[in-house]
């Protein structure tokens, strides 16, 4: 949601002349004057109602053995997976395609909305430890907790096959005093699920790569997360700020992948909520 300041003039009003007489003062009407209380606001740097001040975070989420995904694409050059992969292995408590879900990188887009995250994840061994070993409750894995229960695949494409990836992004509400715990956890103290202050922690954007075995640079639209489709608040399956938080147009990835080692480059145009 995006506010529109617009400044209006009005030029009905006269300058009153007479020979003897200095001109009449002006009276500005209601239009004028609040332009320019608007204009005086802005010069002071008073925080506009909306923006895009938000921790955002970014996910590698790895499909290692993509041959047992149903959620995707039939067709050559398409992304065989989806998020319809994610959910059914984890209602069903199993993970057949060899899912990992793991942190990537976070930030905070500027005051135009704009944030560009990086990372890079080479090939792995088949079971990753994800968990801080301190006390402090730390963890680099996301998603539904059940696909990291057990073996935690990180990158590690299966016999005869190759690994699929998506980028998710993650939106985590405005900055709290523990950015850190922010923009590297997948649900952060600041979540009101988590009994924070009350920051809506939702994913916001999500793009798919086809498996590939060659090297190659390839750049995709980062669209909004299918649990929150365009009219989902009025038809009432999702909050208000959920759809807003979507990332439905000007944002990409760009994937590169050289050898076993992947790298992506997010470029975000969050929007103003």
């Amino acid at each position: 949601m995006q506010d529109t300041l617009v400044h209006g003039l009005d030029q009905d009003h006269s300058v009153i002349r007479s020979r003897n007489l200095k001109s009449a003062k002006t009276t500005k009407s209601p239009k004028t004057a609040n332009a320019s209380r608007s204009r005086r606001a802005l010069k002071a740097g008073k925080v506009p109602k909306v923006s895009a001040n938000r921790v955002m975070t970014m996910w590698w989420v790895i499909f290692n053995k993509p041959s047992e995904c149903t959620g995707g694409s039939m067709n050559p050059g398409e992304p065989t997976c989806g998020l319809s992969d994610v959910m059914n292995n984890s209602e069903e408590g199993t993970n057949s395609p060899q899912i990992s879900i793991i942190n990537a990188s976070g930030g905070i887009p500027n005051k135009n909305g704009f944030l560009r995250m990086a990372a890079v994840i080479y090939e792995t061994q088949c079971d990753l430890d994800l968990d801080s070993s301190s006390d402090n409750g730390h963890y680099l894995w996301g998603g539904p907790a059940v696909l990291s229960q057990g073996t935690k695949y990180g990158l590690c494409p299966a016999p005869g096959e190759q690994s699929e990836l998506h980028i998710v992004i993650r939106d985590h509400g405005p900055p709290t005093e523990n950015e850190l715990w922010q923009m590297t956890r997948f649900t952060d103290p600041s979540c009101s699920v988590e009994g924070g202050p009350g920051n809506l922690c939702a994913d916001s954007g999500v793009v798919a790569f086809p498996a590939s075995n060659d090297d190659a640079v390839v750049t995709r639209s980062v669209g909004g997360f299918p649990t929150y489709p365009v009219g989902c608040f009025m038809d009432a399956k999702c909050t208000e700020l959920e759809e807003a938080i979507q990332l439905r147009s000007g944002s990409k990835v760009t994937l590169i992948q050289t050898g076993s080692g992947y790298q992506a480059i997010a470029e975000i145009s969050a929007p103003r909520v």
